[in-house]
């Protein structure tokens, strides 16, 4: 009896492991391509092994090729040296593999495709051996995670909309969590391709930025790296250099910080360095830097973490334009600014009859700097009714979540008249981008729902298990139900009165192609008599230096149902 148990379980948890272990993309590199133009992608991760497709949230972008890079094993020594022979033939212009000594023993020597294969390799794929034989293989660094590379070739047809997607593969093992991925009308200039140290790549034509044009500068940084793009820059003319970095991966998980935090150094060319970035803002690491050249020249823009950290995922972008950065955007209907440094806004507000009042400063949420504080008192420089500084939040939702930075408070109040509001900066900082907004209401229950992943494999037989989040507002508690699309049966889709956390059990009611489609998942609830229906947020679930878990938006939930 045991025997007949026992083998239908372990078919059944062997089934799960296949069905759980999801392709991973630690990065794509380059994170963009321009519009028109045809190029080959590096993807990096775990599970690329078996992967059948990618999936590009917007139109316009085929997939030519998908290759997969083969192991690199450790070479033995004559196997290697054999190899940077070969090489620097190459290097040379002989392509023909070079002659054996009579001493050497090839079978002993690890098998690897691409080493038989060299003379046939293009450059990007010789970089790729070549970074693999000279570059040391710091186990510190080294990660699962980033262990597999596939080369994916995209076109872009030429009328194809320019803005930032996102970019998935999938295969019988699952479907991965999306990344970003932009086509931009700009031009595309990667970085040097890796070569050995005795032998470094010739130096390129420096990068021209056209007359109100814009390039795209695009690389890697590994460990102890500092990348270099030689710049032709004119004189008089003003400058503005924007890096995308922890936007395209806001949260690794055993890095500390938890992301690549990139600083840009321009130097002219006695190379004195003539302008640098940091951080954006307090809160937006990615830098942004302007510069108005005193003389046309040749520049040296230099990139690093300011820990002179390095990983592949340590992926990014810079996009170089003639002009001023434009300013971040102010939302409407601001009720204030904080201009100066510790400088107190305050604003009235009028109550008609006593009772339970919420207020809410959105700031960090709406894109400000501002660390608000908000303070309630009776009437100006009265005494303090109650004082609320940061939202203790359980779920942080975003690629850079600070809405914990924006106080909410709820209070009773005895009797009507004219109270006043008063936001501050915490940290005693102002400026002219410190706007703040005051939303002042009676209670209104309601709630949001955010998933864990947003992609969903699913099987008939074996459960997809995904955690929803219920986030309530406003003294909400009641229960919540998970609406799914048709062809998808649901267990557990109920989290109870009281409960935040709910965990789905998801399966397919039929076959099909196992190719990802985009799907709406739905939330329901009665408040106050009333069915209230929402969208549930489709979300992936990072992790952050060890320690935090992250919750980042997808566009849409994408289904594949076999």
């Amino acid at each position: 009896m045991e025997r007949r148990v026992l083998i239908p379980a372990a078919l059944a948890f062997a089934a799960a492991s296949i069905a759980s272990a999801d392709p991973y993309i630690g990065y794509i590199y380059p994170a963009g391509i321009q519009i028109g133009a045809t190029n080959r992608l590096v993807i990096g991760g775990q599970n690329l092994n078996r992967i059948a497709g990618v999936h590009f949230s917007r139109g316009g972008l085929r997939v030519l090729k998908i290759e997969n890079v083969p192991f690199f094993p450790t070479p033995t020594g004559t196997q290697r040296r054999h190899l940077v022979k070969w090489l620097n033939g190459i290097a040379a212009g002989v392509r023909q593999e070079p002659p054996l000594s009579d001493d050497w023993h090839p079978e002993e020597w690890r098998s690897n495709s691409w080493w038989r294969a060299l003379g046939s390799l293009d450059a990007g794929k010789i970089a790729i051996v070549e970074r693999d034989l000279y570059v040391p293989r710091n186990t510190l660094q080294a990660t699962p995670s980033l262990r597999q590379m596939l080369l994916v070739t995209v076109a872009v047809e030429p009328d194809a909309a320019p803005g930032r997607g996102e970019l998935c593969v999938y295969g019988p093992g699952g479907i991965s969590a999306p990344r970003p991925f932009e086509t931009t009308a700009a031009p595309h200039v990667a970085e040097p391709l890796f070569a050995p140290p005795h032998r470094p790549a010739p130096e390129r034509p420096p990068v021209e930025v056209g007359a109100g044009g814009a390039v795209v500068l695009d690389g890697q940084t590994m460990p102890g790296e500092t990348d270099v793009f030689r710049l032709r820059l004119g004189r008089g003319r003003h400058y503005t250099f924007r890096t995308t970095a922890r936007e395209l991966q806001p949260y690794i998980g055993d890095a500390v910080p938890g992301f690549f935090n990139a600083a840009l150094v321009l130097k002219g060319g006695s190379g004195a360095v003539v302008a640098r970035a940091d951080d954006e803002c307090r809160f937006r690491p990615d830098p942004v830097m302007e510069f108005t050249p005193p003389e046309e020249g040749v520049y040296r823009l230099e990139i690093h973490d300011v820990l002179y950290r390095g990983r592949a995922d340590f992926v990014y972008s810079i996009t170089v334009t003639e002009g001023a950065a434009a300013p971040s955007p102010c939302p409407q209907n601001v009720d204030g600014v904080v201009a100066r440094p510790g400088e107190v806004c305050r604003k009235e507000i009028e109550v008609e009859r006593p009772g339970r009042l919420v207020l809410d400063v959105a700031a960090r949420r709406l894109g400000s700097p501002l660390d608000a504080v908000l303070t309630l008192r009776r009437a100006p420089g009265g005494p303090v009714l109650a004082q609320w500084d940061d939202v203790t939040n359980t779920v942080f939702v975003g690629t850079v979540p600070q809405a914990e930075c924006d106080p909410i408070g709820v209070f009773d109040l005895a009797e009507s008249g004219r109270y006043v509001a008063e936001v501050t900066d915490r940290t005693g900082h102002g400026g002219p981008g410190y706007f703040w907004r005051l939303d002042v209401h009676p209670p209104q229950p309601g709630f949001e729902v955010c998933s864990t992943r947003s992609t969903l494999p699913l099987a008939r037989k074996v459960p997809l298990k995904v955690k929803f989040h219920v986030l309530r507002r406003d003294g909400f508690d009641g229960a919540v139900s998970l609406e799914f699309p048709e062809g998808v049966r649901v267990v557990d889709g109920v989290a109870t009165a009281g409960v935040d956390v709910v965990t789905a059990q998801l399966f397919s009611r039929k076959g099909g192609v196992p190719k990802p489609r985009p799907v709406e998942v739905f939330a329901a609830a009665e408040i106050d008599g009333r069915t209230v229906r929402v969208p549930v947020v489709p979300c992936d679930e990072y992790e952050q230096a060890f320690a935090w878990k992250h919750l980042v938006p997808a566009e849409s939930f994408l289904l594949m149902s076999k």
